[in-house]
């Protein structure tokens, strides 16, 4: 657990460092979660649930997914779509834990938290790419641009021959 909070304490100074938007909207929610979850405990008194779906945890995994899906389908880079992929695992831990009684209390702790240290890693990868194409190649944009249609795209193709 002191090895989340450092990790993430970490992670949020380098990323203001050298992280631009999309690095910064992704390590400020996993600052939010790793530093709320205890928040979270604290409200509504009891420890984390594994014999049934924790409510609490599926509804911040859920808001989670949101703001990586966001950030993956906008960024100009590729580690969001796999952020946005592993926390949908964590997601998905919770509806196989009711769709059956004999999922087991630890698979479902794995799938639920497992994903959350992967994403730690791809984060702190993510950035470092990010860091190194920067300093080889200058500033780039952060975001990607939906460009408009080319001017022949609504004409119809010249026949071959």
């Amino acid at each position: 657990m002191i090895t989340n909070y450092l990790w993430v304490s970490l992670l949020s100074v380098a990323v203001l460092r050298w992280g631009a938007a999309p690095e910064r909207i992704c390590v400020a929610t996993l600052f939010a979660v790793t530093f709320g979850d205890p928040i979270y405990h604290l409200l509504v008194q009891r420890a984390p649930v594994y014999g049934s779906v924790d409510i609490g945890h599926l509804v911040i995994d859920v808001g989670v997914a949101l703001v990586f899906v966001g950030v993956a389908l906008r960024a100009n880079r590729v580690y969001p779509l796999w952020l946005a992929a592993f926390q949908l695992v964590s997601v998905l831990s919770h509806f196989a834990r009711e769709v059956t009684d004999s999922f087991p209390k630890l698979a479902y702790g794995m799938m639920s938290y497992g994903p959350f240290y992967i994403i730690l890693a791809i984060m702190t990868g993510g950035l470092v790419f990010h860091a190194r194409r920067r300093k080889h190649l200058g500033p780039y944009r952060s975001w990607r641009t939906f460009s408009s249609p080319s001017p022949g795209g609504g004409r119809e193709p010249r026949p071959i021959g």
